[in-house]
Parts: C-alpha cells; sequence; structure tokens
C-alpha cells in the first residue's frame, strides 16, 4: 500500500493490524418515491438509530441569489439497512444548505453558507438555536462566512469549520459562547484553504479536510498542530469519517472545472495516516462519483457518499 507523507510528525497512534478492508456498493439503495430526484446532495450523517441524514438543495446550485430559502424539504432520512424514506423536512429554513452532523445526544446541526449560520435542530427538524446573523458576514465570535461544518462533542461543546470565508476553526462552549479559534488563509502549518469538514477521534485530535491545499491536517484539541497528510490517493479532501477500528475514510472530491471532477474516490488510512485501501472514481455507474462532497459512517463501519453533480448518495458495505 501506499503511504501517506506526514509533513511533520506528531505522537502517532499504532496502525490496525487488520486485513485491509474491501468496500462494496449497495445497489437499490436508498429507495426513493416513484418519479423523485435529489438535487445537488452536499451532507450526509448517520445517528445512533441506524438513520441516514441525507441534506440537498433541490433544483439550487451552489449559490444562492439573494436569501430566498427553499421552499421544498432539504433533510431525507432514510433507514440505514433498508433504504426506505422514513420522513424529509428543512423546508422554509435553508438558503443554502452545505453540512450535516449528528452529536452525541442525537440533535441535527446544519451549516448554511447562503445565510452564514448555523442550526441546532432535533431529529425531526424542529428548530432548537441559531447561530450568525441571516445575511450578514463577519469575523468575530457571533459571526460566520459561509460556514461549512460542525463537530459536536459529548460534554455539548462543538466546533464549527468556518470555511469559504474565513478560513478558520472556531471551538463553542456548550452555550454558544466562543471558547478559541485557529487558523488563517495560507498554505503553512495550521493555515488553511477552506476548512470543508472535521472529525474528532477518542483522543480529542481534531481531522480538518483542508480542501483547497490538498490535505488533512491533525490538532490536538486546543487547535495546535500536530501533522498533515497529503497524498495523491488523498487528492482534494472534501469529507472526514472516522470508522471502528482506530481508522478514518477520507472523501477526495476531486478538482473541478466546468464542474467536471479531475478525481473522485475513497481512502481508508489508520490513524496514523498510512493508507490501508482505496475506492472508487469518476463516472455515473454506481459505486462512482461526480463532484463527491461528504461522507458518513454507521456504527458497523458502513459508509455514505453524498455527490453534488452525481445528485444521489451512496451506500457502501464493507466486505
Amino acid at each position: 500500500m501506499r503511504s501517506i507523507r506526514l509533513a511533520v510528525l506528531a505522537p502517532l497512534l499504532l496502525a490496525s493490524t487488520a486485513p485491509a478492508p474491501h468496500y462494496a456498493v449497495v445497489h437499490g439503495w436508498p429507495v426513493l418515491p416513484p418519479g423523485r430526484l435529489f438535487g445537488p446532495c452536499s451532507g450526509v450523517a448517520v445517528n445512533g438509530k441506524g438513520e441516514v441524514f441525507v441534506l440537498h438543495r433541490g433544483n439550487r446550485g451552489t449559490d444562492a441569489k439573494g436569501l430566498a430559502t427553499l421552499k421544498e424539504p432539504v433533510v431525507a432520512v432514510f433507514d440505514a439497512a433498508t433504504g426506505r424514506l422514513l420522513r424529509e423536512w428543512g423546508a422554509g429554513l435553508f438558503v443554502v444548505p452545505h453540512g450535516i452532523s449528528i452529536g452525541p445526544n442525537g440533535h441535527v446541526w446544519i451549516t448554511d453558507t447562503g445565510s452564514n449560520q448555523v442550526f441546532e435542530l432535533t431529529p425531526d427538524g424542529a428548530l432548537l438555536r441559531t447561530l450568525g446573523e441571516r445575511g450578514v458576514a463577519g469575523a468575530d465570535a457571533t459571526h460566520f462566512d459561509r460556514p461549512t461544518d460542525v463537530a459536536p462533542l459529548a460534554d455539548g461543546s462543538f466546533y464549527v469549520a468556518d470555511g469559504y470565508g474565513n478560513s478558520r476553526v472556531m471551538k463553542f462552549a456548550a452555550d454558544g459562547r466562543l471558547l478559541f479559534q485557529w487558523g488563517t488563509h495560507g498554505t503553512g502549518p495550521g493555515q488553511f484553504d477552506i476548512p470543508h469538514a472535521l472529525a474528532i477521534d477518542a483522543g480529542h485530535r481534531v481531522y480538518v479536510a483542508d480542501r483547497a491545499n490538498d490535505r488533512v491536517q491533525l490538532f490536538d484539541g486546543k487547535g495546535r498542530y500536530l501533522a498533515e497528510w497529503k497524498s495523491p490517493s488523498i487528492g482534494r479532501p472534501f469529507g472526514l469519517a472516522l470508522l471502528p477500528g482506530r481508522r478514518i475514510a477520507i472523501l477526495d472530491g476531486g478538482t473541478s472545472s466546468g464542474k467536471v471532477p479531475d478525481h473522485d474516490g475513497v481512502t481508508i488510512a489508520g490513524l496514523d495516516g498510512r493508507e490501508i485501501a482505496h475506492f472508487g472514481g469518476i463516472g455515473n455507474q454506481d459505486g462512482q462519483f461526480r463532484i463527491a462532497h461528504d461522507i458518513a459512517a454507521d456504527r458497523a463501519g458502513n459508509l455514505y457518499v453524498v455527490d453534488i453533480a452525481g445528485q444521489r448518495v451512496q451506500k457502501f458495505v464493507r466486505r
């Protein structure tokens, strides 16, 4: 297997010695109502009940004109085992929904790059809390500039990747107070060019998909730089998902020219950065991607990937 280059060595966890996993796409998953199609799918998350939350944008593309909200439901919830559609919600609330995460308490977090806001909701879509000022971009403690992802923790605190405009990662207390932040725009250690996705492991290390810098950066829980992972197989990381067995899935969404990616795929790595497996590619067939945008894992280690251009979600099971 190829190795992912570590630019700076940090205290590393031992890599798994288990055999390299193989992932196969589940044909016919999920089951949509007759005639139903998704819009661009930007986010996916799985809760502890085995429900898969797919975030999509209906007929809206990447950018919004003004602050008009999407009138159709933008969150579709599926049964992970059967692919059956369980419920939908989110109409009239979001402008350009981007990332979706689920906390240990089951609450759903959604970032909106169109409104510059972060939302906390119940699993059925009831609004609990909104952070940020609608339609106002900023770089202070109470404003965002096109935030991309949220990583909620068991104690109620949470990290936010304030990605497209501010190139920073912020940590908030459970009550919404900003505790600290780090990152500026750039290519150096601890700098970002679109921090697009977050993951937090059991050792409280923070993984950041530094998308336009073509790398994953690692930090401790206080934002201190540890290392970076960068390799041809990682490519341009759009999404991250922690897996059982001290592993992580890194989603390469490719660069795009005229909405056509030049590569797409998933790399499975140990938490020491060693590459274990890789699958996927560009295309419209099952198991292929077109601007893969986010990835999530369930408790069994099955993976779910959503596409922007492909406008779909796919399930991959470990064989």
